[in-house]
């Protein structure tokens, strides 16, 4: 996904977004806003969604205190980056690629996400999109559907790209030292993490509270919208009563869509389990695969006095540390409940590169706070924290290394050229397929970007009759 010439990058952040705006007349003439604009294989490209990307660019660029309109040349690139996807997008049907349903609905979430922290809430978000966020998710599916394709595809050409050691060395061999970055302080560390299981009593009283609400609101003694306001987990739907109208089938969790396609428009459901918790839900409305419903979400919590326990075991465990009486790699071994480090005798693995290093900005700040006092082999005393779904835990690290700022050489940052070496061996990878696939596949580029300057030639391989 880095250093890709954004002509290549399926991943572009100009994707992340689906909008629509007034072309400006003075960089391209005036278009209907669904005329087809660019015609590959089996696929089109719409003039919306050309103005898709643009939103998504004119978002980012709003972000560095950059506003105007997109000029010619900004607009042909966006123009030449759907063009590619939809290369991508026949040739992974040709290979029989495919994407879940499920796989678009978490990007679809993730990409959501993203743009509410942006905008700053969920009614911002809608003020500035013109619709609410179902009608948003409803609209983006086929897109990100697409979207993950066309990468799938692209991972598909790329997946035997390897730099060996030669390579990276001769690009440091070549590369003028006065060009090579710094690299800042980085630390390599463990960890011992204790948390509390959420026990089977803990979700039968979570479940048993959420179907007390259910019978009030059945009886009429309290509204959806105000059980919602008051007792509902979810973000998104708490202050509207609980509410998501005009949902197609499979943007939701399998329980939720079962439960909905189960219970009568106008009943309520029984209390039922997902991965987000509990739940019950009224059927406003459903037509067919599309549905509106209300529900209220109850998640069951970590009991703060199993927590409190787990501490004093923390603390044991930190005082035989202390008085070396244990190894921290046999008190990971033995004690830590978190799976994916407690396999690898604590060590924490940096999900931005699949390496041990992390940058002082890579690491949550009270961790750092602690790593930093502390000297290569030495542990910490625990401290409580809270994980993203505000579950409490109880940790220690120990620095395993800390890695002084230096300028970078392959001895000690051989996976930052080879990261180098493999971006460009997978452009010049992708340029060589996409030269084939573009003279195996009929192209047509259209009125108003059929006199753009593109970086290929898209229509080399096309006669000039309709498409195959």
């Amino acid at each position: 996904m880095k250093n890709l010439d954004p002509v290549k990058n399926v991943f572009s952040a100009s994707f992340l977004l689906i909008f629509c705006f007034q072309l400006n007349a003075q960089t391209v003439e005036s278009t209907p806003i669904d005329a087809i604009v660019a015609v590959v294989g089996e696929g089109i490209v719409l003039e919306s969604e050309v103005e898709a990307q643009a939103f998504a660019m004119r978002a980012q660029m709003a972000q560095t205190g950059q506003t105007g309109e997109l000029t010619d040349v900004q607009r042909c690139n966006l123009l030449e980056e759907l063009v590619f996807q939809k290369l991508l997008v026949h040739h992974a049907k040709l290979d029989s690629l495919e994407v879940t349903d499920a796989e678009a609905i978490d990007e679809i979430d993730r990409r959501l996400a993203y743009y509410i922290q942006m905008f700053g809430s969920v009614e911002a978000f809608e003020a500035e999109y013109g619709q609410s966020v179902s009608e948003w998710k409803a609209e983006f599916q086929d897109p990100v559907m697409e979207q993950l394709l066309a990468g799938r595809m692209q991972a598909q050409i790329n997946k035997q790209v390897r730099a060996t050691p030669a390579e990276v060395q001769q690009l440091f061999d070549t590369t003028p030292a006065d060009s090579l970055p710094l690299i800042p302080e980085a630390l390599r560390y463990r960890e011992l993490v204790l948390q509390p299981a959420i026990t089977e009593a803990e979700k039968a009283d979570v479940r048993n509270f959420l179907d007390s609400i259910r019978t009030a609101v059945s009886a009429g003694k309290l509204s959806m919208t105000l059980a919602a306001s008051r007792h509902s987990e979810d973000p998104g739907s708490k202050y509207k009563g609980g509410c998501y109208p005009n949902i197609n089938r499979g943007q939701f969790v399998p329980e939720f869509e079962a439960a909905v396609f189960d219970t009568p428009i106008g009943d309520l459901s029984p209390v039922f389990e997902s991965d987000f918790g509990y739940h019950f839900l009224r059927v406003t409305d459903r037509r067919g695969q599309v549905f509106s419903a209300c529900h209220v979400l109850m998640s069951p919590k970590v009991d703060p006095a199993t927590l409190a326990a787990m501490g004093s075991e923390m603390d044991s465990i930190a005082q035989r540390l202390s008085a070396q009486e244990l190894d921290f790699e046999a008190a990971v071994l033995q004690y830590s409940t978190r799976e994916e480090t407690k396999n690898q005798a604590g060590l924490v693995v940096n999900p931005r590169d699949g390496g041990t290093l992390f940058g002082s900005d890579e690491i949550d700040p009270n961790l750092f706070f602690l790593l930093n006092a502390l000297q290569p082999g030495e542990s910490s005393d625990p401290i409580q924290l809270s994980d993203e779904d505000d579950q409490g835990y109880w940790i220690a690290v120990q620095l395993e290394e800390r890695v002084a700022a230096h300028r970078a050489n392959p001895i000690q940052d051989f996976g930052y050229f080879q990261a180098i070496v493999e971006d460009r061996l997978r452009q010049e990878q992708i340029d060589k397929w996409t030269a084939r696939a573009i003279g195996d596949t009929y192209v047509r580029i259209d009125a108003p970007y059929a006199s753009c300057s593109l970086d290929q030639d898209w229509t080399a391989g096309s006669s000039t009759g309709a498409a195959e």
